[in-house]
């Protein structure tokens, strides 16, 4: 059996009581939402403020604590024989008073254009100038001194299938990890970032930031102190191009377009030979080699160049490096300029010849050991922007480095007779 309690009628007192209190709870909650609201406004508008200021007026320019990532160059090839390529060179700048390590992260380069297609890093070779790193293994070969800069530049490619539709604008996203110095020259790594680029298109480009050594130096006219011979010269020489066009500076290494010669197309296939100057700015002699299989170059009509490897003269003047072999042929002292030819090739077809060229190619740095072995330093991703065929700036240099050559030659002639 259920009894039932009676019901005691509420009076309009209690009524009045139990209102005012619940209006009261309200109106505590409503103050503290509106300031937890008015602070967060506050954080998110401060933090668009000081991103601005560490990458001031460039979009594309992307800031964590110790450096700077900047697309400097983005480009786009038409859709040809079913590939897609994306070609882009980031240009990582050290924002710290300390020797600075990085690695991309393995398969975190992507772009998706604004059609939902999906365009990936697709060889390993097809990535230059920073190292891989790959689960617990990586390269530590991309080190950038106080203030100092350097490029990194990928292809990624996306495969076209019939009837499939290609966007026109790009989002990118890539992964970099910093590589942690130890005692004994050994590294672990360290924080990773994922950086990303909204609404890229073909042709866009951002200037990236001076490091702060860099720019102190420019401000008042000297050179900033270093913690080694390379990152210091290279510091010093970051704005050696002068503004000179065709010219990019890597680290320790100089490297300046001095002539771009077409060749009329024989048969099914066209050449072009770039002529590359490469100066060391460090204080201290440094051997380079061309790294095979890095020389790229689009023309204006959005073909693809390559330093063919089946070809003993796509590359005169530089050893060329492989895997498996490294020469110390080309040796640079502190201060002196060497020159170099490439040989960039494309198949014809029924596309007709550009005539504007955007090469780019990657050198290696080694050291000499006792042993006399050789030792991979660090490598160097170099673009050199558009240009027309027949451009020869830095002329004059190239002849006063023809005239010492036969100095020199005069020279050693006179010492056998």
């Amino acid at each position: 059996m259920t009894l039932l309690h009676p019901v005691r009628p509420v009076s309009a007192t209690h009524t009045r009581t139990a209102l005012t209190a619940v209006t009261a709870v309200l109106a505590r909650w409503r103050r503290a939402t509106t300031a937890l609201l008015l602070g967060a406004g506050t954080a998110l508008s401060a933090a668009p403020a000081a991103a601005q200021g560490m990458c001031p007026g460039e979009p594309l320019c992307r800031e964590v604590p110790k450096f700077t990532a900047t697309i400097t160059e983005f480009r786009v090839s038409p859709n040809t024989r079913g590939n897609r390529p994306v070609h882009l060179a980031v240009r990582f700048t050290n924002r710290s008073s300390e020797p600075l390590v990085l690695g991309y992260v393995d398969r975190s380069a992507a772009a998706h254009d604004d059609r939902g297609n999906a365009y990936t890093l697709q060889n390993v070779r097809k990535i230059t100038g920073i190292g891989r790193i790959e689960r617990n293994r990586f390269d530590p070969k991309f080190t950038l001194g106080p203030g100092e800069s350097a490029d990194a530049r990928m292809e990624l490619n996306f495969h076209v299938g019939r009837n499939v539709i290609v966007g026109t604008a790009f989002d990118v996203e890539l992964g970099v990890r910093e590589i942690d110095p130890l005692p004994g020259q050994q590294y672990r790594l360290g924080r990773e970032h994922a950086l990303s680029w909204q609404s890229l298109r073909h042709g866009d480009g951002g200037q990236a930031p001076a490091g702060p050594g860099v720019a102190a130096a420019t401000a008042t006219g000297t050179t900033p102190p270093a913690t080694g011979g390379a990152p210091a010269a290279a510091s010093a020489g970051s704005d050696a191009c002068a503004s000179a066009p065709h010219c990019t500076v890597s680290g320790p290494v100089l490297a300046r377009v001095v002539g771009v010669a077409p060749a009329a197309p024989q048969g099914n296939n066209q050449q072009v030979t770039v002529r590359i100057s490469f100066q060391n700015l460090g204080d201290a002699p440094m051997i380079l080699n061309y790294k095979q299989g890095t020389g790229i170059m689009l023309d204006d009509k959005g073909e693809r160049y390559i330093v063919d490897a089946r070809y003993r003269e796509s590359v005169q003047g530089m050893p060329v490096s492989t895997r498996e072999r490294a020469s110390s042929q080309f040796m640079l002292a502190a201060g002196e300029s060497r020159t170099a030819a490439f040989i960039f090739r494309r198949y014809v077809g029924r596309v007709p010849p550009g005539t504007v060229f955007a090469p780019q190619l990657a050198v290696e740095q080694y050291q000499l050991l006792p042993s006399n072995q050789l030792q991979l330093v660090r490598e160097y991703a170099l673009g050199f922007g558009e240009m027309r065929g027949g451009s020869a700036s830095g002329a004059s240099a190239d002849l006063q480095q023809l005239g010492n050559a036969i100095n020199a030659l005069g020279e050693l002639l006179k010492k056998r007779d």
